[in-house]
């Protein structure tokens, strides 16, 4: 594979009558890449606070952005052209790209804690803009379960305020919505999607296909910063994300690394994030996740009590791959993330309706034995995917092996008698389900949405 001696971060720059940000980068043999992201409906006049409060957003951006890039070849050496880093930023940036690219530098066989290095320019670290926001809030959509149960706790909310003449604004966002998204916000009857597109240079696809490095990215965390950049844009100061307790707990452990496939969706990653906005970018810019003191388990049970969903919601990850002629519709069923949402939802749909959902018993296919062993701890390691802790795969198994229904299927039969946890009936594992951590940063307004939601 050619070497790359440093990779640049050129110029960014926001065009508000063409609602378009570029990104661009390049190494230093010559190779340069523009990234083009588009703010459909975006307001194109700005006063001179919102100009620098998008300008300190597009460079944080910029930054986030450059690790679909940098991941080509890692070199060593990184040059920033358009702004000067403090320590506090540098060393932000280097644990996003050291650990958003832990499951990268496991499959592709590196050690990066001593090549990523972001230079120090900046003596003093900058202060954020004071910049006040609209009071609005936006829920990120990605056609998968988590969400829509984010969704309906609003919609819950915005019903009760009606008739207490509160105010409670909502509106989905969604970043490359394909068929999937669009349909379950359809089912949901969202109000006025804002809807954001993010192109890839595709130069970058035939760098991968002249065999430079590729693998996975800490896409949440690229997703975060755009919109965090939105906000001025569309008139917004609060995301609430979708991340649940269970996205904590890493995959393996590699050079002295706990490496975790959903760091960008972690507790620590939402920790830092807003510590960067809050400290040195934007005062005014709320980010948290508003399922974080649930298990995917506890989010599971939510779901299931919107059965309006089930026939358009979509987790498999295939709906969802970054090159759209890859891309296909439904569920494969031959994957952790298809094996853990049928395992998650099984005891709280019963067995007519998962069957319907996925088409398929994949707890009845000898075939899918070795990928329930993963996410059950007993083979290999917890799979590179959105799935849920070993302990909860394990509770969910053992629960499923106590239900008549499903006390004949293959998998039961087998992988039931190696884990020595107990089962619970299917009312103690609700209960136990919706227990809540107390390991988050959910303001007290929003805590309590979620109370009332459980307890309805």
């Amino acid at each position: 594979m050619t070497k790359e001696n440093s990779f640049i971060f050129k110029t960014c720059s926001y065009e508000p009558e063409n609602q378009t940000l570029h990104l661009k980068y390049g190494y230093s043999s010559g190779h340069s890449f523009t990234e083009i992201i588009s703010f459909p409906g975006a307001k194109k006049i700005f006063s001179r606070e919102e100009h620098k409060a998008l300008d300190k957003l597009a460079k944080a951006l910029h930054l986030a952005a450059g690790i679909s890039y940098y991941k080509a070849y890692c070199p060593a050496n990184i040059i920033v052209e358009n702004q000067q880093l403090s320590q506090q930023e540098a060393d932000f940036f280097y644990k996003f790209y050291l650990m958003g690219l832990g499951e990268f530098s496991v499959e592709n066989d590196l050690d990066l804690q001593a090549i990523i290095n972001f230079p120090v320019t900046a003596e003093n670290a900058p202060e954020p803009s004071p910049l006040t926001l609209p009071e609005m809030t936006v829920v990120p959509i990605g056609g998968g379960k988590d969400s829509l149960v984010s969704l309906e706790i609003l919609k819950s909310e915005i019903l009760k305020n009606a008739g207490q003449g509160r105010k409670t604004d909502f509106r989905p966002i969604a970043i490359n919505a394909g068929p999937p998204i669009l349909e379950v916000m359809e089912s949901a009857e969202c109000p006025d999607p804002i809807l954001i597109r993010r192109k890839i240079d595709p130069d970058l696809f035939q760098l991968n296909e002249q065999g430079a490095y590729n693998g996975h990215v800490p896409i949440t965390g690229i997703l975060s910063f755009i919109m965090a950049f939105a906000a001025v844009l569309y008139g917004y100061d609060t995301v609430v994300m979708s991340n649940e307790q269970s996205a904590n707990e890493g995959n393996m452990m590699k050079n002295g690394l706990a490496i975790n496939h959903q760091y960008s969706k972690s507790l620590e990653f939402e920790r830092d994030f807003s510590h960067l906005m809050h400290q040195h970018i934007l005062t005014g810019f709320r980010y948290f996740s508003l399922l974080r003191p649930l298990s995917e388990t506890g989010i599971a049970a939510l779901f299931a009590r919107n059965p309006k969903y089930f026939s358009s919601f979509k987790s498999c990850n295939r709906n969802f791959h970054i090159a759209e002629g890859e891309r296909k519709y439904g569920w494969c069923c031959d994957c952790p993330k298809c094996r853990f949402v049928f395992l998650a939802l099984a005891p709280f749909t019963g067995k007519a309706e998962i069957l319907k959902i996925f088409g398929r018993d994949m707890l009845n296919d000898h075939s899918q034995i070795r990928g329930f062993q993963e996410l059950l701890g007993l083979k290999g390691h917890k799979p590179f995917e959105c799935v849920g802790e070993i302990k909860e795969c394990r509770l969910l198994l053992k629960s499923l092996a106590l239900m008549p229904e499903w006390q004949d299927d293959l998998l039961i039969i087998a992988l039931a008698p190696q884990i020595e946890e107990a089962g619970l009936s299917l009312q103690a594992l609700t209960a136990q389900a919706l227990q809540k951590h107390p390991d988050h940063y959910l303001p007290d307004d929003f805590e309590r949405m979620l109370d009332e939601f459980i307890g309805s």
